[in-house]
Order: structure tokens, then sequence, then C-alpha cells
């Protein structure tokens, strides 16, 4: 075994995948996680002496990866379901099969609407087309001018404008043209390809696609069953993770190896490290590093954020509640409403269901603030009017916050984060990984392959 240790800061999927392999490979690893629960994003919150499971917003497991499948499958063994995606969109009073598509459009829109969305999306490709003729074809300047060119003005002004505003609840002339993330997006072109295809050849890049054609796996227990699984080999292959402990400082020594604070149960204690894995915001990274990153990098690192999420559940007897898994929405004070039954049976005792209501907002903002009570009584009007829940059906409420759900694409995101970047791979040894370790909108099988191949270059890098 290698006498190197290396540091894994944050216990989510990323950072337990990243101990696992390097565990695997003979090399020393430690994970400090600061909450009392793996999984981070991917972790399940058990209240009621685990009566009911709660998830960071619905998940389910997909990848086209063979070596990821077996490892996913020998964690979980029994204790996965496999279903089919079913997922609808609110619009205009309508709801439409999720994703967005050409069928939709042309199908379920009112007719008006249809219209004028084929229209305007056929004029925008013309233009896209003699632009490039031209040669005057030049970058979007943001997300509304992107989203125009893509889909016409009519469906960015009826759907992906109003979306992406109430989900990231921020302009789209202030975002990036490429906010929403490409793990998502299905370009209008090849959704009308899908409508007339049965399967997807070749390597199915698009999130949405592989939604499509691939099997989704649940863990019977909430998806954080499969980072507890990951924490479980760590440490039976004789690594540590440790739970309720938050790293506070990160300073290179003299010799090149880092010295790790870490605060737990009221005491704090100091681990020299050969090497550090970062799964944490970039921003909180840059202000524990000592010596202090330089000015520059520190007013850029300030200029990248996240957009928090609280996902509210509410517990009930009624058996059915969508007429799908889950339901996104326009015009409304949160962005998705998921029936947790149609997921899995056993998240919750077998005569009840539960509601989980999704919030995007930013930390700190009034929404985050907001007490189960105050969101419930905000919802509850529009789950009575869709035919949802009434009040008296509920039963209780849990409440699960995350203050760092997903990277924000802001305008100039990407020139803020190339100089983080430049700096940080200036210290040998250091590295990021993870959706906010790496600032990218990355889902658990990628989280996984990327820890993988980290942990096999650091495990090569030492044996060379």
């Amino acid at each position: 075994m290698s006498e190197r240790l290396i540091v894994v800061i944050g216990g989510g999927i990323s950072g337990l995948t990243v101990a696992w392999r390097l565990r695997e490979l003979g090399v020393r690893a430690e994970v400090f996680e600061a909450d009392e629960i793996v999984g981070g994003l991917a972790g399940t919150v058990r209240p009621e002496d685990g009566r009911y499971c709660l998830d960071f917003g619905p998940h389910f497991f997909i990848t086209q990866k063979p070596e990821i499948v077996a490892r996913v499958d020998d964690l979980l063994r029994d204790s996965v379901i496999k279903f089919k995606r079913s997922a609808q969109l609110y619009v205009r009073g309508r709801f439409l099969d999720y994703p967005l598509s050409a069928r939709n459009v042309l199908f379920n829109f009112p007719p008006l609407d249809a219209l004028l969305s084929v229209l305007a999306f056929a004029y925008a490709q013309v233009l896209q087309f003699g632009r490039m003729l031209a040669g005057r074809q030049r970058p979007a300047a943001d997300f509304g001018e992107w989203s125009g060119r893509q889909f016409g003005t009519h469906l960015t002004n009826i759907f992906f404008k109003p979306y992406t505003e109430n989900f990231w609840k921020l302009p789209c002339d202030q975002l990036a043209p490429d906010v929403l993330p490409a793990s998502t997006r299905l370009n209008f072109m090849k959704s009308l390809k899908l409508l007339f295809m049965r399967g997807v050849k070749g390597n199915v890049q698009s999130l949405i696609e592989r939604e499509l054609v691939l099997p989704l796996r649940y863990p019977v227990r909430g998806y954080g069953m499969l980072a507890e699984g990951v924490a479980e080999r760590v440490r039976t292959q004789g690594g540590t993770v440790h739970v309720g402990a938050r790293v506070t400082a990160v300073e290179r020594q003299p010799d090149g190896r880092y010295r790790v604070a870490v605060q737990q149960s009221g005491a704090v204690r100091s681990v020299i490290a050969d090497g550090v894995v970062c799964t944490l915001p970039v921003p909180q990274l840059v202000q524990m590093l000592t010596p202090a990153a330089p000015p520059a990098v520190q007013q850029a690192a300030g200029k990248l954020g996240y957009l928090s999420l609280i996902v509210l559940y509410v517990v009930t007897r009624k058996p059915n509640l969508l007429a799908t898994s889950y339901v996104y929405y326009l015009g409304r004070p949160y962005h998705r409403l998921a029936e947790m039954n149609k997921f899995c049976t056993t998240l919750c005792p077998p005569d009840e269901n539960m509601l989980a209501i999704e919030f995007s907002c930013h930390a700190g903002d009034p929404i985050w603030r907001s007490s189960a009570d105050e969101l419930l009584e905000l919802s509850m009007p529009h789950l009575v009017q869709d035919g949802v829940l009434e009040p008296a059906q509920v039963e209780k409420k849990f409440l699960v916050r995350a203050p760092n759900a997903y990277p924000i694409r802001y305008l100039g995101y990407r020139k803020n984060l190339e100089v983080v970047r430049t700096h940080l791979e200036q210290l040998p040894g250091l590295a990021l990984l993870g959706r906010t370790g790496e600032y990218q909108y990355i889902d658990s099988d990628q989280c996984m392959e990327r820890a993988i191949e980290l942990a096999e270059r650091i495990a090569g890098a030492a044996a060379g």
C-alpha cells in the first residue's frame, strides 16, 4: 500500500467514489464530510427513525457506462428498482410531455401557439443558416438570445425564458448562453428526429436522450443508499469516512504537502496530506487556502455563485397526486412537484404518500428563510387549483435544504472560473472534483466516472 495520504474534502458521491477507487489502487484516503450524513446532494435524510426517506429532490440513477453499471449493481444488488421515465410540463394551462419536443408543440399546444412556434422556429433556422453562409455568425450574448436562435422567439417567450427566469431567479440577460447545461439540452431538430425514430444509436450524451432510451434505477430506501454503499466500501477497504467533520483551512507546507484543519465535535485537529481532493464550492476553497490566493483570484472566485434548493415534503394519505412521476411548472412559486410513491413505494409507510415540492432560491432570500408552514401556505392555493392536494389531506411535512445545489452560469462566468482554475492548477497535489468543485452541472454517473479517472491519475502519478 502507498504511504501517501489523500484527503478528500466532502463526502458526496464524487468524494466518496474517488476515495473508493484510491483504496482499490492501494492509496490511503481519508474523507471529511461536514454534514452528519454522506451523499451531499445525492444523500437521503431519514426522519422519525427512518420512517420517511427524503432526497434533495427526486433523483434516479442512469448511465451507459458498463463499469459504472457494474459498480452500482454490485453496491445495491436487490435494493434497487428499475422503471420507465414519466414526466410532464405545465405550460399555458396544459400538461405536456417532458421533454418539450416537436410533438408537444405541433399536437398539444393551442393551435395559434403551435403555428407561431413552428413559424418562429423555421425563421430562426433560416436566419442562422444565412449568417453562417455570410460568415457573420457570432456567439449569442446571453441565454435569451441563444434560446431565440435555437427555438425561435415564440417558444422562447412562452416557455424557455419564463421557465429559466423562474428557476434561476435571474433575468435571462444576466445568464450565459450555456446556462442550460449541455447534459440537459435537446435540440429542437433532434427532437423532430426522435419524433420519428424509436431509438437513438451511438453514444447518447444528452440527459434527456439518455432518459428516453436507458433504464432508470432507484434505491428502495432513497437515493442516498448509493452514497452510503460507496462509503461502506471505502471503510471496508481500509479508508476512513468522517461525518460531522468540517474542513476549515488548507495550508500548503514548505515540503509541498498540505496541512488540513478539521473541526469535529468541538475540537480542531490537523491532518498532513500528500494531496487534497476538494468537492466544496470553489469560493469556499479559495477562502480556506494558505498562502492566500492573490486578490484577483479571490475577486474572481467571489463572482462564482450557486443556486440553492429547498424541498418541502408533504405527507398525505391521498394515493394519487399527479398523473406522472413529476411535473415542471411555470407560473407557480415552486418549479417542480414529484409524487414519491411513483418513484418507489417504500419511502414512507404503506398507507401514506409524499409530495415533494421544490423551490429554487438564493441562500438568504425570503424563500430560503421560510419555514415549512410558510412554504406550504405559499403553495397550497396552487395545489388546490391544480387538483393536487387539499389542506385537509396534509398529515405532516418535512423540509430539506441545499445551499449550493446548482452552479450559476452568470454572464462572464467562464473568465472568472478560468482565473481561479489557473491559480489552483499551479498548486501540485490539489484537485477539484464534482458538481460544486468543478463548477459543472453533472449527474451522479458522470460524477462517479470523473472521480474514478481522477483517482487513477493520482495513483499513476504516485507510481511514476
